[in-house]
């Protein structure tokens, strides 16, 4: 569970630096605190370029002139990835990284990456990392280890009793 909670804001990394995202940030003292969301532009081009990337010179050279890591200074991914870039070369040459160019092929990519990434800073080979998270979307493992789900699948199941289905509206 552990290595999926760390996997999962990775592979959501790898989408908002796709596509660009918003974040909470807080400002304040500790009486009062406001909560401000700001805009965390694309940098499509610095991950292709990771992507692409065959050295571990080339992938810190990318990182350090990212703006997008720059403006993230506490993720996994911005934190990690300069420690981590020949684990993170090393998934990317794994039998089991998904070779497709293909759009559908894209997340497949971001996940196997992420739980290579998540699994080495834990010091495991992208390999164990990916079979000990199994199989799935991100999104449906994500949801399954939800407290609720959790909970409720260890419920006894007894007919009529609807016990289940009162603690599903807390």
């Amino acid at each position: 569970m552990l290595l999926i909670t760390t996997a999962y804001p990775i592979y959501d990394e790898f989408w908002t630096m796709a596509q660009g995202g918003r974040r909470t940030l807080r400002r304040g003292s500790s009486t009062h605190v406001q909560l401000t969301g700001f805009k965390i532009p694309a940098e499509p081009d610095t991950l292709v370029a990771l992507l692409n990337a065959c050295t571990v010179e080339e992938i810190k050279r990318i990182c350090r002139r990212s703006a997008w890591m720059a403006k993230q200074p506490y993720s996994y991914f911005t934190r990690y990835l300069p420690e981590l870039a020949k684990q993170f070369l090393k998934a990317k040459r794994a039998p089991r990284y998904p070779k497709s160019d293909r759009p559908s092929s894209i997340p497949r990519k971001f996940w196997f990456l992420a739980c290579a990434l998540a699994g080495a800073m834990y010091g495991l080979s992208a390999r164990r990392a990916i079979n000990i998270v199994g199989p799935g979307k991100p999104e449906e493992i994500f949801e399954s280890l939800l407290p609720a789900k959790v909970i409720l699948s260890k419920l006894p199941r007894r007919p009529g009793s609807g016990q289940r289905k009162e603690l599903a509206k807390h």
